[in-house]
């Protein structure tokens, strides 16, 4: 029996990070940080100066810049806060692939989670097309 896809992986890292308190905002970068495939074609030491930039605002507590430092710069992306205190986000890649977040406890979170689940859409559809 196969272990979970890399989408199911991504998504349960999406959940993850929207349940976190805000207190535990640095947990969930150190994770996704972990986690995040940058692609095919990507300078190794481009990745890690990118991740090394993400932890470090982390590590700041600017959790909302570490969380816009992630998202690709050819993305859109929106997201706020709730009447109810939950927080929302929706990050569009480039090529239409979008997803969201609805019930984040912290803005930096929902975004995160909203661009992990929208990498993993976009990892579904590449892998369906390379089936056709």
């Amino acid at each position: 029996m196969s272990g979970p896809s890399n989408a199911e992986k991504l998504h349960t890292l999406a959940d993850w990070c929207e349940n976190l308190a805000a207190t535990d905002q640095r947990a969930g970068f150190g994770k996704v940080i972990d986690e995040l495939d940058f692609g095919p074609g990507v300078d190794a030491a481009m990745e890690r100066a990118a991740r090394q930039g993400v932890v470090l605002l982390a590590e700041s507590g600017a959790f909302e810049s570490a969380a816009v430092a992630l998202i690709p710069r050819s993305a859109i992306y929106s997201g706020g806060r709730m009447a109810d205190g939950q927080y929302v986000a929706q990050v569009i890649l480039q090529g239409g692939v979008a997803a969201h977040s609805r019930a984040a406890r912290s803005l930096s979170m929902a975004w995160v989670a909203a661009l992990v689940r929208a990498l993993a859409r976009q990892s579904v559809e590449a892998n369906a097309a390379q089936v056709n």
